[in-house]
C-alpha cells in the first residue's frame, strides 16, 4: 500500500504540476499578463525560497510529532485551495486590475508555504514506509509515473490554452490543476504510518544555532553548498521560455512544456540505470554537466526546433534533481534527525533561492545572454562542489 499511495500521489501531483510549470506556464502568464521579467523573478523566487525558508521552523514543529501523515495532507490540500484561487482571480483579472497582483502573491505565497510544510511531512513518511531495499527502484519509478502523468499533462495544456482566450485559458488550467492536486491525498487516507519517536520542540534561537553543528556532517555539508549554487540553474530556468517567447511567439509555450516533460520521461531509465550502478551521486554531476551546456547553447540556438531540443535537456536535468535530491538527503540522514536534515537543508538552500529575483533584474538591464552565461559559470563552481559528495557507507 505504501509504494501504491506515494506513486498515485506522485501521479496526480505531476499532473497538477505541469498545469502550473514554474519554468514555462507561470513565466509565459506572468509575461502575458504584466510584461515585467521583475516580477517573474520575484514569483519564480517565491515558489522555490519560501518552502526553503520555512523548512527548519517547520521541522521543528514537526519532530515533536508523532505522526507526519495529517501534516501532509493537509498541506496538500491547502496548496491545491491555492491553486484554486490563482484560477478565480485569473477568472476576474480584468476586473480587479491591479489587486490581480495581489491575489498571485497571496495565491503563490501560499502554494509555496505549505508545499514546505508538506515536503517535509512527505520525506520523513517516505523514509519511514518504504525500506532502504525498495528505494533503488522506487525513485527512479516515482520519476517515470512523474514524468508519463506530466507528458500527458503537456498535451492537455496545449490543448486548453488554445482553445480559448486570454486570460479565459489560463483560469481553467489552474483550475483542472487545483482538482488534480486535491485527488493525490486519497491513498494517503489507507496508509498507516509507524509511530515516530516526538522529539523535543527547540527554542528558536537555539534551533538556528545549532545549523552549524549539522552541518559538520560533510555530507550534509556538500549537499547544501549544491543546493545553494544550484540556485544559479534556477536564475535562468524562468527565462530561457520568456527568451524562446520573444523570438518566436507565445503560441509555442505549449510545445516547450512538452518536450521539456519529454526530456523528464525519457531520461529516467538513464537515470534509473545510474542510480544503481553508480549511485545518487553521479547522477547530480552529470545533471550539473548537462545544465551548463544546455545554459552555454541557449543564445546560440537560431531556430525553433532547438528550442524544443534545449527543453528536452532541461526535462533531463530536471529529472536527475529530482531523483537526486530526495534519495541522497534520505540516504545520508540518520532516522532520528531527518526532519532536522531537511530542515536545514532547505533553509539554507534559501540563498540559492533569491537567484531568480537577480535574473528578473539582470535581463530586464542587461540582456539574457549574460543572465546564461553568469547561470553557466555558477553552475561550474556546483560542479566542483558535487565532487565533494560522497554516499553513507
Amino acid at each position: 500500500m505504501a509504494l501504491f499511495a506515494f506513486w498515485w500521489h506522485m501521479a496526480f501531483l505531476s499532473f497538477a504540476s505541469t498545469m502550473i510549470n514554474a519554468n514555462t506556464v507561470i513565466p509565459a502568464y506572468l509575461e502575458k499578463l504584466y510584461n515585467s521579467s521583475f516580477l517573474i523573478g520575484i514569483v519564480s523566487s517565491i515558489l522555490l525560497g519560501l518552502p526553503s525558508i520555512t523548512q527548519l521552523f517547520f521541522a521543528n514543529f514537526l519532530k515533536t510529532r508523532k505522526f507526519k501523515k495529517p501534516y501532509l495532507m493537509g498541506g496538500i490540500l491547502t496548496r491545491a485551495f491555492a491553486i484554486f484561487l490563482l484560477a478565480l482571480t485569473t477568472f476576474f483579472v480584468s476586473y480587479i486590475g491591479i489587486w490581480g497582483i495581489v491575489f498571485i502573491m497571496i495565491a503563490v505565497t501560499l502554494f509555496a508555504t505549505t508545499g514546505s510544510f508538506a515536503g517535509i511531512a512527505y520525506v520523513d513518511l517516505l523514509g519511514k514506509t518504504i525500506s532502504r531495499e525498495k528505494r533503488y527502484y522506487f525513485f527512479p519509478v516515482r520519476q517515470a509515473i512523474a514524468g508519463v502523468l506530466s507528458f500527458g499533462a503537456g498535451f492537455v495544456v496545449k490543448y486548453l490554452l488554445s482553445g480559448s482566450d486570454f486570460s479565459h485559458n489560463y483560469g481553467i488550467l489552474f483550475l483542472v490543476s487545483s482538482v488534480s492536486l486535491s485527488m493525490a491525498v486519497i491513498f494517503f487516507f489507507f496508509l498507516k504510518e509507524p509511530e515516530s519517536e516526538p522529539l523535543p520542540k527547540t527554542k528558536t534561537l537555539k534551533m538556528i544555532k545549532s545549523i552549524p553543528i549539522f552541518l559538520k556532517d560533510e555530507r550534509l555539508f556538500w549537499y547544501v553548498a549544491v543546493e545553494v549554487l544550484g540556485g544559479f540553474y534556477f536564475m535562468a530556468l524562468p527565462f530561457f521560455a520568456v527568451y524562446a517567447i520573444h523570438k518566436f511567439g507565445g503560441n509555442i509555450i505549449g510545445n516547450l512544456l512538452i518536450f521539456q516533460v519529454s526530456g523528464m520521461v525519457l531520461s529516467n531509465l538513464f537515470w534509473g540505470y545510474i542510480s544503481k550502478k553508480l549511485g545518487n551521486v553521479s547522477i547530480a554531476r552529470i545533471g550539473i554537466l548537462i545544465a551548463i551546456i544546455s545554459a552555454i547553447s541557449t543564445p546560440f540556438l537560431s531556430s525553433v526546433a532547438w528550442y524544443y531540443a534545449l527543453f528536452f535537456v532541461i526535462g533531463t536535468t530536471l529529472s536527475a534533481r529530482g531523483i537526486f535530491m530526495d534519495a541522497y538527503l534520505i540516504e545520508i540522514a540518520p532516522e532520528r534527525e531527518r526532519v532536522m536534515y531537511i530542515g536545514i537543508s532547505g533553509t539554507m538552500g534559501f540563498v540559492g533561492a533569491l537567484f531568480p529575483i537577480l535574473g528578473g533584474i539582470l535581463t530586464k538591464s542587461v540582456g539574457f545572454t549574460l543572465v546564461f552565461s553568469i547561470a553557466a559559470i555558477g553552475l561550474s563552481a556546483t560542479f566542483l562542489a558535487s565532487l565533494k559528495l560522497k554516499p553513507k557507507t
